[in-house]
């Protein structure tokens, strides 16, 4: 499989009389949950009512357990956990929650899936 790429010119924010050209993926849209739910139906025996309950149950799922603090781990797929940007303190007395900045779900992919990814071929378009 290979993924078509297009070349975008870009201007320097400090300096707008300057600007380079970049390679950037040409993206083909975003698959929804409905149609990944289409995915596993072709791809297993399971009904769509199953598929649908299994995927609803997992979204629940991922947000309780990450706000209870813990790491999901997807063998093949890879870890999903908390990421934190706080400001620093000068000392541990004036650290707390309230120096909390941005909080995001972070992803880390498992080995198979960088493997996979890495082989991913790109043609310019």
């Amino acid at each position: 499989m290979s993924v078509d790429c297009k070349v975008v010119e870009k201007t320097n924010p400090q300096n707008r009389e300057e600007s380079k050209f970049y390679v950037q993926p040409i993206r083909k849209g975003t698959i929804t949950r409905a149609k990944l739910e289409e995915g596993i139906i072709r791809e297993t025996s399971l009904s769509k009512a199953d598929v649908r309950g299994v995927v609803t149950v997992l979204s629940d799922l991922f947000g309780d357990y990450l706000t209870e603090g813990y790491n999901i781990s997807l063998d093949e797929l890879g870890t999903f956990s908390l990421r934190v940007q706080s400001e620093g303190a000068e000392n541990e007395e004036e650290a707390s929650v309230r120096n909390i900045k941005k909080l995001s779900v972070g992803f880390r992919p498992a080995v198979a899936l960088r493997d996979k990814v890495s082989k991913t071929k790109f043609v310019k378009k």
